[in-house]
């Protein structure tokens, strides 16, 4: 059988290891290096840039945790900077601010660098690799390799099924929302005939599974591309421990 792994699959434990440490991190210094990491790799991988609805929620995100520790966070005041309902804006608050800020962007590195590395199903197949040991114990992993399996499958075209409904509805419309609150208006109005669909798409998915005896089919993680690989550490997954063991230790 050949090979049907991603080129970069062995960089996975790297990445988990700078996700886990992005979102533990408690210091800046952790926050960059778990952020540097998770960024040269994904270059280094080819990894796909996230869409522009990633980008603008990410950096929305960013932007409101910055304000809100900003302003929020008890400390030293920052004279120079502007008051806002009766607070002043503190050092501490600032540090907190950009600490959130390197934290989610190196999470969102981090996951673009798995992409890469787990293209597809992969993830779902790895992460069942590793957890089958735990099927002796009665943990559902066969039920939860086809959870995600299925949500990575079909979440994109949910998105896509969403998208051409409220393009429907702006054509019957005769043109584009006007203002946020019609734009809110007529999202709302879409909401259920995306779960409609979605609904209907989910029956035939679950009677397609029932129709190739998917309950009396045990899963085999041993077979071609589940195979676990090395049973000693990678080079990449040491790195990836070392990073995530510093991040740990290093939050006071």
């Amino acid at each position: 059988m050949s090979d049907l792994r991603a080129p970069y699959a062995a960089w996975a434990p790297l990445l988990i290891g700078t996700l886990i440490g992005s979102l533990v991190a408690g210091r800046l210094e952790t926050g960059a290096l778990c952020l540097g990491i998770a960024f040269a790799a994904a270059i280094a991988m080819h990894a796909p840039w996230p869409s522009t609805r990633w980008r603008m929620t990410l950096a929305l995100s960013m932007g409101l945790g910055l304000v809100v520790n900003l302003y929020l966070t008890p400390g030293q005041p920052l004279a120079s900077w502007p008051a806002v309902a009766g607070r002043t804006p503190t050092r501490e608050g600032l540090e907190l601010g950009v600490l959130l800020a390197l934290r989610l962007a190196g999470a969102m590195a981090s996951l673009q660098g798995l992409r890469a590395a787990w293209p597809g199903e992969r993830a779902a197949d790895q992460l069942a690799s590793w957890l089958a040991p735990l099927q002796r114990v009665h943990v559902p992993v066969r039920e939860l390799r086809t959870v995600v399996g299925l949500a990575l499958r079909f979440a994109p075209l949910m998105g896509a099924e969403a998208q051409r409904i409220a393009r429907v509805q702006d054509l019957r419309a005769g043109r584009p929302p006007r203002g946020v609150r019609e734009w809110w208006l007529r999202r709302q109005a879409a909401a259920v005939p995306t779960l409609v669909s979605s609904l209907e798409r989910a029956e035939r998915v679950a009677l397609a599974l029932e129709a190739r005896g998917y309950r009396s089919r045990p899963l085999n993680l041993t077979e071609g591309d589940l195979t676990p690989g090395v049973g000693h550490p990678t080079p990449w997954g040491v790195v990836g421990v070392v990073v995530l063991g510093v991040a740990l230790l290093w939050r006071g």
